[in-house]
């Protein structure tokens, strides 16, 4: 090989490396505000007008009566706690700079607080984690779960498989040790290993959350947080059978088995996400076409809309189902939304979270997807808003967070118009307060234009657009 070979070559992989990395993250804000003249809503609880909110380090340090003569940009805005999304999942790691493009768009829709719920290849969760609270780029507060706690065989590369209680227990015990915020049960679980990871779980504190698994039901799983509303329906008269074939049990659903799961869901305290903007962005999914013109989907690399969640070859579920499977999938989900209303107006509690990362489940964007789909089943925009401000940020098990009041974390959300009146004032923010910092609206645009250009250039495209294709073909192989 020629040296003139060799340069080349060097060159030629600078080049794609250079091409395949996120730009420079916005430079973390100095911490501190001084919020002037505003209105503090704490959705379902509090409203207080003209009030003097004061920041200082990552704390709100005080909140006063609005004094004559202190104007600043954000007089007579609203101010509420930041949104918290329970359900996320962040990209693998060798998807290069998708960690922080998503990262940052959670915090450009205003969510300060997320869940990662499952890493699936154990690349993806322990980077946003630690860049985000290191302070290598911007992103919400972040909680994770680590591998999944599944059954023989596990669906999920990086799984902990426990096939007996004692499993259980190891699995719990190296989730503890590597600092995971909760434990994910996932579908391939028996009831008597549920129960000892449930029972190892609490005894160093963690919440025991995830699917319903396939052989175990609702009332006997109590789940701290049951995910996507599996188990509610009955129990299905053929368990091999798989989606779509499985939703059409909804259709079966009565009052008396609801009921039931309804006293057990209190007296085990177990609370539901819906994730209902999974099966929202499934069915819009059947045309695939006008999908692509959402313009929640240009917020991410051409990559996911064209090839991942392609019907034709993708991940998409829609590739699966026929027009009868579409028409049935959305009688269920009328009755999945009813059901979620029937079950917080009896007491249950309930949780916002999106599955992010699923096809069309665009990250930020598909929490205000599914806070309008709370509206849309019957919730006030108040009543949504406070499910995922107060109900899900609590639930995290931060002192004090998705509150106003002094002491509390300043994780905050400045609106021109007020959202508890209409939900299309989400699309008002005009800052973000996140550990201290305040993100302008202005500040927040220009990064979302340099990620946008970054990831829409020709090059980027011609050099990833085949390595995923690649990758995709892999995965169906095995």
């Amino acid at each position: 090989m020629t040296l003139a070979l060799v340069v080349l070559l060097v060159a030629f992989g600078a080049l794609v490396y250079r091409t395949l990395q996120a730009p420079p993250p916005l430079a973390l804000p100095e911490r501190g505000a001084v919020l002037h003249d505003v209105t503090l809503i704490e959705p379902g609880r509090s409203r207080i007008d003209h009030r003097r909110l004061v920041v200082t380090d990552n704390t709100i340090e005080a909140i006063q009566p609005a004094l004559p003569g202190g104007d600043n940009p954000f007089s007579g805005m609203y101010v509420l706690p930041g949104l918290a999304d329970l359900h996320v999942h962040f990209p693998p790691s060798a998807l290069a700079g998708q960690t922080e493009l998503f990262a940052f768009l959670y915090l450009y829709h205003g969510i300060t607080a997320a869940r990662d719920a499952g890493d699936a290849d154990g690349s993806a969760s322990d980077p946003a984690r630690s860049g985000v609270a290191e302070g290598r780029f911007p992103g919400p507060r972040l909680f994770a779960c680590g591998p999944f706690v599944d059954g023989d065989p596990p669906l999920w590369k990086n799984s902990l498989v426990a096939r007996n209680p004692e499993e259980g227990r190891r699995a719990v015990q190296a989730v503890a040790e590597r600092g995971y915020d909760c434990v994910k049960a996932y579908d391939g679980l028996d009831a008597e290993t549920l129960d000892a990871v449930r029972e190892a779980a609490h005894e160093r504190g963690l919440p025991v959350i995830g699917h319903v698994p396939v052989r175990v039901p609702y009332e006997v799983a109590r789940l701290d947080d049951a995910q996507h509303l599996i188990g509610i329906p009955p129990p299905p008269a053929d368990p091999s059978r798989k989606f779509p074939f499985l939703m059409s049990e909804w259709e079966r659903l009565d009052d008396a088995r609801l009921a039931m799961l309804i006293a057990e869901s209190m007296r085990s305290k177990i609370a539901i996400t819906p994730t209902l903007v999974t099966i929202d962005r499934l069915l819009q999914s059947e045309d695939y076409a006008s999908m692509l013109a959402e313009p929640a989907l240009q917020l991410l690399p051409r990559f996911y809309r064209e090839v991942v969640w392609n019907p034709d070859g993708g991940m998409s579920l829609a590739a699966q189902m026929q027009s009868d499977d579409f028409a049935m999938l959305r009688r269920v989900f009328e009755i999945e939304k009813r059901t979620v209303k029937r079950m917080h107006e009896a007491g249950v509690e309930v949780h916002t979270g999106t599955d992010s990362l699923i096809p069309f489940v665009v990250p930020g964007a598909s929490l205000h997807r599914e806070l309008r789909l709370f509206v849309d089943a019957g919730f006030t925009p108040e009543e949504a808003l406070a499910i995922s401000m107060h109900d899900s940020a609590e639930s995290l098990a931060v002192l004090s967070l998705g509150v106003l009041k002094p002491g509390a974390p300043a994780e905050l959300l400045i609106f021109r118009d007020d959202p508890t009146q209409s939900l299309d004032a989400l699309d008002s923010v005009a800052g973000v307060v996140r550990d201290g910092r305040l993100y302008t609206r202005e500040v927040l645009d220009a990064q979302l234009a340099r990620y946008q250009a970054h990831f829409d250039a020709p090059l980027f495209n011609a050099i990833v657009t085949p390595l995923v294709r690649l990758a995709l073909a892999k995965t169906r192989e095995h």
